[in-house]
C-alpha cells in the first residue's frame, strides 16, 4: 500500500502560504447584445471576449476571441486589451493597457462593459514557493495556483485543471500526486482525445478474454493499472458523451466493470485536465453536469503565460540553465526583452523550444528562434480556395491569437470537409479514417457551422 504523509508534513505544506491583498470587481453588460450579464472578477486572471474559453463569453459580433484580460492587483484592477481588431475605450481613449482604480466604463465594439470595483480588499492566497513539483512561477497568478494544489495534494479529492495547451498542466498533475499519500503508488495517465472511441472504454475499465473481436486476452485497464496510486484523465473534455455515466459510475462507487466481465473494487485518485472550459460544454450539453462536479470537487485554471509576463525570464533562465547544465548562464538584456514581450501562443512549452534553439545556436537572428514564420501559414492556406497572397494578406492584418485560431478553424473545416467527401458523408467511416471520436467531429462542426450528415452507414 502507498504510504502516509505524516500530519506534520501535511501541516508544513498547508502553513507555507501566504496572501496578497487585491481589489475585486464586477462586470456588468449595459448595452450590446448580452446586456444584463454580470460576472465577478475575484481571480488573479479575468477574460472577456467570443471564445470559448473566457471567463465572460459575449455574442457581440464586434468582439474579438480574447478581446479584454483584467487582473487584480492591490490597487485596482489591470485592464489589458488582447491586441483586438475593433480596440477597448475607456472614455475618449483608446487603451492598450491601465489600471482602474476606481469605477469606470469599458466599450467593446458594440458592448459597454461597467466595472465596478469593491471599496474594501479581498486577499488573495498564493505559495511561499516559486515552484511546485516541476512547474516554477514567480506572479501572484501563478502562486496563487500553487497554493490551492498545495492545499489539495494531501487528500484524495478530485482536481480538475483547465488551461490553454501548453502551460503544463501535466506538470501540475504530477507535483500533486508527489505530494499526496499516493507517491509511493502508481502514476498511470491516459489522454482521452488520442483513443478511438470504440477502444476507450476497454483502455478505461479493461475487459476481459473474448469480450469482442481480437480480445484473444484479458487485459486491466488504466483504473485497475493505477490501483493505489493516481489516475490522470488527460484531455477529459473530449471524452465521449455515452462513456461519461460509466465514468462518472466508477468514480461514486468505487467499481469498474472491464467489458465482458464483472464489476471490482478500484482504489484510484482521479486527477482530470483539458484545455476547454468544461463549464461552457456542460452548458452546451457535451458533457455530464453531475461528471463536471464529480471531477471537479476542486477546479483550478492555469493562466497563460501572455497573462503572468513576470514568469517568462525567470522561467527561460531556468530552462537555459537546466539545458546547458551551467548555473551561472545568463539571458543578454536585450534577448530577455524579446521574450517578455513576445504572446507566446504555444505557453511554456513554446518557451522551452525557443531556449532549446537559443542554446544551440545562439540569438544572432532571434526571429529565427520562434515558430512564426510566413511559410506553413502559406502551405495551409494554400490548399483553400483562397490565394495564398490574400490569406497571408488577411491573417497578418488581425492579431497574432485571431490569425491562429482563423489558420486552425480553416484547417478544421478543409480536413472534415475532406474526410466526410472521402466517406459519403458518413460520420461512422469518418471516425475510422480520421481517429477522431465522434463527439469531437460533431462538437467540431457544430462550431465551425457545418452541415449535417448521416450518423451511420445506412445511406
Amino acid at each position: 500500500m502507498p504510504s502516509m504523509k505524516s500530519d506534520g508534513e501535511t501541516n508544513a505544506l498547508s502553513s507555507a502560504h501566504a496572501s496578497v491583498r487585491v481589489r475585486a470587481a464586477w462586470l456588468e453588460v449595459v448595452s450590446g447584445p448580452d446586456t444584463g450579464r454580470r460576472a465577478r472578477v475575484d481571480r488573479p486572471v479575468f477574460v472577456v471576449g467570443k471564445g470559448e474559453g473566457c471567463d465572460l463569453r459575449l455574442t457581440d459580433g464586434t468582439v474579438s476571441r480574447e478581446h479584454l484580460r483584467l487582473a487584480l492587483s492591490p490597487i485596482g484592477i489591470v485592464v489589458t486589451d488582447g491586441g483586438s481588431k475593433n480596440g477597448t475605450l475607456c472614455g475618449a481613449l483608446r487603451i492598450e493597457r491601465i489600471t482602474l482604480v476606481a469605477d469606470a466604463t469599458l466599450i467593446l465594439g458594440a458592448t459597454t462593459l461597467a466595472v465596478r470595483l469593491d471599496t474594501g480588499e479581498t486577499e488573495l492566497e498564493v505559495s511561499a514557493r516559486e515552484q511546485f513539483g516541476g512547474a516554477f512561477g514567480v506572479s501572484p497568478a501563478m502562486r496563487n495556483v500553487f497554493a490551492l494544489l498545495e492545499r489539495a495534494a494531501p487528500s484524495d479529492a478530485p482536481v480538475l485543471i483547465e488551461g490553454e495547451s501548453g502551460v503544463g498542466k501535466e506538470v501540475l498533475v504530477r507535483a500533486v500526486h508527489s505530494e499526496s499519500r499516493r507517491r509511493e503508488g502508481p502514476f498511470v495517465a491516459i489522454d482521452c482525445g488520442a483513443i478511438p472511441a470504440s477502444l476507450i472504454e476497454s483502455e478505461l475499465f479493461g475487459h476481459e478474454r473474448g469480450a469482442f473481436t481480437g480480445a484473444d486476452r484479458a487485459r486491466d485497464g488504466v483504473f485497475q493499472q493505477a490501483h493505489g496510486g493516481t489516475l490522470f484523465l488527460d484531455e477529459i473534455g473530449e471524452l465521449p458523451v455515452d462513456l461519461q455515466p460509466k465514468l462518472l459510475r466508477a468514480l461514486e462507487t468505487g467499481e469498474v466493470r472491464p467489458v465482458g466481465g464483472r464489476p471490482h473494487s478500484v482504489d484510484v485518485r482521479v486527477l482530470a485536465a483539458t484545455n476547454r472550459r468544461l463549464g461552457e460544454a456542460v452548458h452546451r450539453g457535451e458533457f455530464r453536469i453531475d461528471l463536471f462536479y464529480r471531477l471537479a470537487v476542486l477546479r483550478v485554471v492555469v493562466p497563460p503565460l501572455r497573462d503572468r509576463r513576470e514568469d517568462i525570464v525567470p522561467l527561460a533562465l531556468s530552462f537555459l540553465r537546466r539545458t546547458t547544465r551551467d548555473p551561472k548562464s545568463e539571458l543578454p538584456p536585450d534577448f530577455a526583452a524579446l521574450l517578455s514581450s513576445y504572446a507566446w501562443p504555444g505557453n511554456v512549452r513554446e518557451l522551452r523550444n525557443v531556449i532549446d534553439r537559443y542554446a544551440l545556436f545562439g540569438a544572432a537572428n532571434p526571429k529565427q528562434l520562434f515558430d512564426t514564420q510566413a511559410g506553413p501559414i502559406a502551405r495551409i492556406g494554400g490548399a483553400s480556395s483562397t490565394s495564398t497572397a490574400a490569406l497571408d494578406a488577411e491573417l497578418f492584418d488581425s492579431p497574432f491569437h485571431e490569425a491562429k485560431q482563423e489558420l486552425l478553424e480553416r484547417f478544421e473545416r478543409a480536413y472534415l470537409t475532406h474526410a466526410l467527401a472521402a466517406t459519403g458523408g458518413i460520420v461512422t467511416k469518418a471516425v475510422e479514417r480520421t481517429g477522431i471520436a465522434r463527439p469531437t467531429i460533431y462538437r467540431m462542426m457544430n462550431r465551425l457551422g457545418m452541415g449535417k450528415t448521416s450518423d451511420d452507414d445506412t445511406t
